[in-house]
């Protein structure tokens, strides 16, 4: 008995100092291969990463995290197609191998697999979207790739006009909802986070280097996912004219009136598609909002009221519908639309005081501020005792455009700031430093540059 002891005491230490020793090589084969993808010598890193990746599995995640520039360099510099479909094919499985050894990294590798394959020309259709949609369905909170939503849109799009799959019409409108409710989810998250900070810069408190780089993150985010969804209503665009769309709802009214989550898409599209003027719209925003008076039901009945050119109607449901509404986005996109659509340009007072409302409420939505620069700039000769003054309200229009922080904002901003008085204009006047007051309908003032 004393002899097995022994034996089993001395297995026991002998696994133990092997796993030690396992531990130990694990830790310095990371050392490496980390230090070397610091110095970005990624070929010297493949030797230390793949011992790793082989025999540390689960040692740390950083494996993963490094073997995905590792493996995208190898991608990179490929020699041949069937090299390159190689180091692409082993991404792929090193992407399956991160979520078994550690499974919550939410890192949406799911995502990262499909776009390794469409961004490298590598596979099938069939197969990116297969990828796409199991991690739509499986890991939708990780799926947060603007580009990798509209590739997921596109294909389906694609197999619907092939006639592929028995897709139908309803069908691709279902999936081009379910994508832009992400696209909305998303875009929550990035201006709620934005607006936080927008406010804490609008109240003159200097913003962190974090909160710099935040700031300038989420608004290229915030672009990247308005130039998808730009994309994927083109897209819808051409398969859902006023001329298909308006046969195809007004057959299922009888059978959905009672259904207000389809009333409420049907208006949805059919006011998105401009085929708003139609009397099914009308009845379809009717119904809705008798069957359940919300937000969204008195935005239908102003759009309606609108298009029968009530602007006194239609000015009441939209304040009614903002007035209900909860959520701050669709409140400010409710007042964006009475700045632009009821008042625009015939009361630019008006139109800037709705703007206005819009950013109060969600201090991010760019377009707001690119229209109020837009309504400065297109008062140019309304305003100013010179032609000096006149064109100084440039400076205005550029600075308001600019603090939409989007690149429509900065083009915007560009195009004033080459309309304002030039440095040998305003030398020629001498009136540089000089504050300029607009006493017409702006009421603002313009601090002209220092020479």
């Amino acid at each position: 008995m004393k002899t097995k002891l022994i034996i089993v005491f001395a297995f026991l230490i002998g696994m133990m100092n092997g796993k030690a020793q396992n531990a130990a090589d694990c830790a310095e084969k990371l050392s490496i291969f980390n230090e070397l993808c610091k110095a970005k010598d990624f070929t010297a890193a493949y030797e230390p990463w793949m011992y790793s990746r082989k025999n540390c599995a689960s040692f740390h995640n950083a494996i993963y995290i490094r073997g995905e520039q590792i493996l995208n360099y190898r991608i990179e510099n490929a020699k041949t197609p069937a090299d390159k479909e190689k180091e692409v094919r082993d991404l792929v499985k090193m992407y399956g191998e991160f979520d078994t050894h550690f499974p919550d990294n939410n890192r949406g590798n799911k995502v990262r697999k499909a776009m390794a394959l469409f961004e490298n020309n590598v596979g099938t259709p069939d197969e990116v979207y297969g990828l796409l949609d199991d991690a739509f369905k499986t890991d939708r909170a990780n799926f947060t790739n603007a580009k990798a939503l509209y590739v997921y849109f596109e294909i389906y799009v694609n197999d619907f006009e092939a006639g592929k799959k028995g897709i139908q019409l309803q069908d691709l409108f279902n999936k081009y909802d379910e994508i832009s409710d992400k696209i909305d989810e998303e875009e929550k998250k990035l201006s709620d986070d934005l607006d936080v900070i927008l406010q804490k810069e609008e109240a003159g408190t200097a913003l962190t280097t974090k909160e710099e780089n935040v700031k300038s993150v989420n608004q290229i985010n915030l672009d990247a996912f308005q130039t998808i969804r730009t994309s994927m209503d083109n897209k819808i665009a051409q398969l859902s004219t006023c001329e298909r769309l308006i046969p195809f709802l007004g057959a299922s009214f009888e059978e959905k009136k009672g259904d207000a989550e389809w009333l409420k898409r049907a208006a949805d599209r059919l006011d998105k598609k401009g085929c708003a003027s139609d009397p099914l719209f009308s009845k379809i925003s009717d119904a809705l909002h008798a069957l359940n008076p919300t937000a969204e039901s008195a935005y239908n009945l102003g759009v309606s009221f609108y298009n029968k050119k009530n602007t006194t109607k239609a000015l009441e449901y939209f304040n009614q519908s903002a007035e209900l509404q909860k959520d701050n986005t669709k409140k400010a996109n409710v007042y964006y639309t009475i700045a632009r659509n009821i008042y625009g340009s015939s009361n630019k007072s008006q139109a800037r005081t709705y703007a206005e409302k819009a950013l109060a409420a969600k201090p991010s939505l760019g377009e707001a501020q690119v229209f109020i620069a837009q309504l400065y700039a297109n008062s140019a000769n309304e305003c100013g005792n010179d032609p000096f003054e006149k064109r100084a309200i440039y400076w205005l229009a550029a600075q308001t455009a600019r603090k939409a922080g989007t690149s429509a904002g900065n083009a915007a901003a560009a195009s004033y700031d080459k309309l304002a008085p030039s440095k040998a204009d305003i030398h020629s006047a001498g009136r540089a430093g000089e504050s300029i007051r607009f006493n017409c309908w702006v009421g603002r003032s313009v601090t002209v540059p220092n020479l």
